[in-house]
């Protein structure tokens, strides 16, 4: 399992350098060329797992058609594949992609209400534009938990880390007696209990953001 993992982990690593390379030569090619090629790595990178690089490449071909839809209409993304591309990041553990697809979704649903309000494709583009608010709120407060427990596992690193030098520095005195290792001991286990308690207290602070979940 270890040489099948550091296998895909190389073969990952090679394909990302060689996508890098290659989409950096595509410069003057048609917008076909570049879609062809962004198609191409995005698969690749499906097919080792690397769902990342994967989502990368969708997410570059997405924005190149929308970048250039001005002048072919053809190349318009549809809010439609935006909602599913957002759909797909949520899925594999990517809110703050998610996020950015369903803004577009959304000024995509946008542009479609040009239409006469009683109509009923009128009402269908209301619905959806209702759930993709509710698929980019869900994806804003994912990206906000994630970042709280970041900064929370932080703080707890730092705040051991700093415990750690404190009672590691080189002692100035040398006396030794049994009273003074007494007193080292019992201070020693306050830090501990105090440390524990904090980090108690801290995750119950952190408790309503990462139940918003």
């Amino acid at each position: 399992v270890n040489s099948l993992s550091e296998v895909r982990s190389r073969l990952g690593d090679l394909m990302r350098s060689e996508s890098a390379a290659v989409l950096g030569e595509l410069t003057g090619e048609s917008i076909v060329a570049k879609l062809s090629v962004l198609e191409f790595f995005a698969r690749a990178f499906a097919l080792i797992g690397d769902m990342e690089s994967c989502l990368a490449m969708r997410y570059e071909a997405l924005n190149l058609r929308e970048l250039n839809s001005s002048s072919c209409l053809w190349l318009r993304v549809s809010h439609s594949e935006w909602t599913n591309f957002a759909l797909q990041s949520m899925e594999n553990g990517f809110p703050c992609i998610a996020g950015k697809a369903s803004e577009n979704a959304l000024l995509s649903l946008n542009k479609d209400r040009n239409i006469e309000p009683e109509s009923e494709v009128y009402s269908e583009i209301s619905d959806a534009a209702e759930k993709v608010r509710r698929l980019r709120d869900s994806a804003a407060s994912l990206t906000s938990a994630h970042s709280v427990q970041a900064q929370g596992a932080d703080y707890l690193r730092s705040k051991e880390l700093r415990i750690l030098s404190r009672q590691t520095r080189p002692v100035k005195n040398s006396d030794c007696t049994g009273s003074n290792l007494f007193r080292d001991g019992i201070n020693k286990r306050n830090e501990r209990m105090l440390l524990h308690l904090r980090s108690i207290q801290m995750f119950r602070d952190l408790e309503p953001d990462l139940r918003c979940v």
